[in-house]
């Protein structure tokens, strides 16, 4: 799976995905740090698979039913606290399909 981290997420939790490709926004090569939420799930399509965010409002601010791609929102940016739940979130990643919202609690 690709994914890819919001500007939001700690970039230390790249480590825990065996298997995948995983960037951040805040990437050089990806080039895509401070754009709005509507233009960076367009410029995801057909790039990667999944967004992992923090950003507990997309659901309300995007029409996400004709997006070929799955977000995960994590209950927390915190660098200490998103990484001791890097278990539940690769199990949740690995379950995921496209056009899933999930939301960990």
């Amino acid at each position: 799976m690709r994914i890819l981290l919001d500007e939001n997420i700690p970039v230390q939790l790249r480590a825990v995905f065996i298997g995948h490709v995983v960037k951040s926004v805040n990437d050089s090569d990806v080039g895509w740090k401070n754009i709005k939420n509507g233009r960076l799930l367009t410029e995801m399509e057909g790039r990667f698979d999944l967004l992992i965010t923090a950003d507990r409002n997309m659901f309300a601010q995007q029409n996400l039913s004709r997006r070929n791609i799955c977000i995960l929102v994590l209950p927390t940016n915190r660098r200490n606290d998103v990484l001791a739940l890097s278990e539940r979130i690769v199990k949740l990643v690995d379950g995921m399909s496209v056009g899933a919202y999930v939301v960990l609690e």
